[in-house]
């Protein structure tokens, strides 16, 4: 790993940043998370191998945050992304928009950590199974399992938000 590169250390700290923004934390403490995890990749620069920077910045990132998590005794909040909300002009569709996206939020919530975490990385960023098992510390065979549980779960609590209502 070079850190002369600034632009893929600048790269990397934007993207940690909008991933624990994804995963819930707000601004500030994400901006806080990124600058302790350099501080970290600076101190271990010599003990990870160059090819693992990316992943070893992203789970040094997320546990810094569950940690903070645990010590705020905090639920994980989970922002929607704005392009969920229709913008169609019409107030009664926008009103249900945002109701349904406060649904999906309230849903979200219930989630264990890991379940969430596998659903951002899966709908938010894309990635493949493979690639999910190498972020984690997975096999695929246990990401496939784990998603399906985590997609299981979250249409049992959304199903149950919608009959209450």
């Amino acid at each position: 790993m070079n850190w002369q590169d600034r632009e893929w250390v600048q790269n990397q700290m934007n993207r940690l940043y909008l991933y624990l923004v994804k995963m819930g934390a707000n601004r500030e403490d994400a901006k806080d998370i990124v600058q302790d995890t350099f501080t970290k990749a600076f101190l271990y620069a010599d003990s990870v191998p160059s090819d693992k920077w990316a992943s070893w910045l992203f789970k040094v990132a997320i546990h810094a945050y569950y940690d903070l998590c645990r010590k705020k005794r905090r639920q994980v909040p989970w922002i929607a992304e704005p392009n969920l909300i229709s913008n169609d002009g019409l107030p009664e569709k926008t009103l249900l928009s945002k109701e349904s996206q406060q649904e999906i939020e309230a849903v979200f919530q219930q989630l264990s950590p890991t379940y969430k975490e596998l659903l951002v990385l899966k709908y938010e960023k894309e990635m493949s199974y493979r690639d999910m098992g190498t972020f984690l510390h997975m096999k695929v065979d246990k990401v496939r399992t784990y998603l399906s549980r985590a997609r299981k779960r979250f249409s049992k609590y959304y199903r149950r938000e919608s009959d209450h209502e």
